[in-house]
């Protein structure tokens, strides 16, 4: 393998040796400093100081080929002198070995073991998350510019909102207006708020660093090769302004539509049932009363007309998320007070 980080795309790099720690650098004509890390870690740091420091992540999950095919492209972008790097930026493939074997994880979910939660699991995804927290903090403490995180993800299931945002819970800190604006522009039909913290990526870089971070889903999850980039292109184009210092975040929200997590469906026994059909999309809408779960005990039904759900799963360790329920919310302001 050539010592040279730009003369291989990134993808195909990482995918070609998932196991193995590199540490290699390079400094590309225009003084931009590359560093990979570690597998799927890519640092680039730019000739002068920027405004912000961005992580890009995607490949939390293996299966979810999309948004890897769009990081590989803007890395190979910024190998060209295409893509001018501004801000700091660190790249991130989550679980290389999962996309190799074309599964959503190879033991654990990944997205299930962050701030901390790495520690109470000995699953390979477990030393990852570890892995992934240390770099991470290596790269926010480095500076003290405003932080942006972009978990990038695609979905099991189709859904009637294709393309939305899960916010991470805030601790009663107020929600950005200017990220939400952004995330409209880059094509996001939907944001969800969190109600509670989570072993999500985007919660660690949310809770232990102060960065604006979201968990986004850009559509249906699909094998490499077989996804159509045009429909990503909006969000594409919005990470380029972001890497390139020219998006400023001033756009203002407009027909986003948001919605509050009112309940988080856990999976508490192995009789827990799920009362939707297979083949349901995301943000299916109910009537109050309608039974979506069940387990020893305990079933949840609407408590209202228009709740959702959203990332229904059946196959989850008990004492994990089953489900995500949402209702749409009017108006932000008194959410905020509430």
């Amino acid at each position: 393998m050539t010592s040279s980080v730009s003369s291989q795309r990134f993808l195909a790099r990482t995918l070609a040796e998932p196991e193995r720690p590199a540490s290699l650098t390079e400094t590309l004509a225009d003084g931009t400093q590359l560093a990979l890390l570690d597998v799927g870690v890519l640092r680039i740091r730019p000739p002068q100081a920027g405004a912000r420091r961005v992580l890009i992540s995607c490949g939390i999950h293996g299966n979810e080929t999309a948004p890897m095919e769009m990081v590989d492209q803007l890395v190979s972008e910024i190998f060209s002198g295409q893509l001018q790097v501004k801000n700091e930026l660190l790249l991130v493939i989550g679980n290389p070995p999962a996309a190799i074997a074309e599964r959503r994880f190879v033991e654990e979910n990944l997205n299930r073991l962050f701030s901390g939660k790495h520690a109470q699991s000995q699953a390979k995804e477990a030393r990852r998350a570890a892995q992934l927290e240390a770099l991470t903090s290596e790269f926010f403490l480095g500076g003290d510019e405003p932080r942006l995180h972009y978990d990038l993800h695609t979905a099991i299931r189709g859904s009637y909102i294709e393309k939305f945002a899960v916010y991470p819970y805030l601790h009663g800190q107020p929600w950005s207006e200017p990220q939400l604006g952004f995330l409209e522009q880059a094509g996001i039909e939907a944001v969800l708020l969190s109600n509670q913290p989570s072993g999500t990526y985007s919660y660690f870089s949310s809770r232990a660093f102060g960065a604006d971070a979201f968990t986004i889903e850009l559509g249906k999850v699909r094998k490499f090769g077989d996804n159509d980039m045009r429909r990503f292109a909006p969000m594409t184009e919005s990470l380029r302004g972001v890497i390139s210092g020219v998006e400023q975040f001033a756009a203002e929200r407009q027909e986003i539509k948001i919605f509050a997590v009112v309940e988080e469906v856990i999976k508490r026994s192995e009789n827990f049932k799920l009362h939707i059909p297979d083949d349901a999309k995301n943000f299916t809408e109910y009537a109050a009363g309608a039974l979506l779960a069940s387990d020893d005990g305990y079933e949840y039904r609407t408590q209202r007309d228009g709740e959702r759900f959203v990332f229904p799963i059946t196959n989850v360790p008990p004492g994990q998320r089953a489900m995500l329920v949402v209702a749409p919310v009017t108006d932000l302001t008194e959410l905020n007070e509430a």
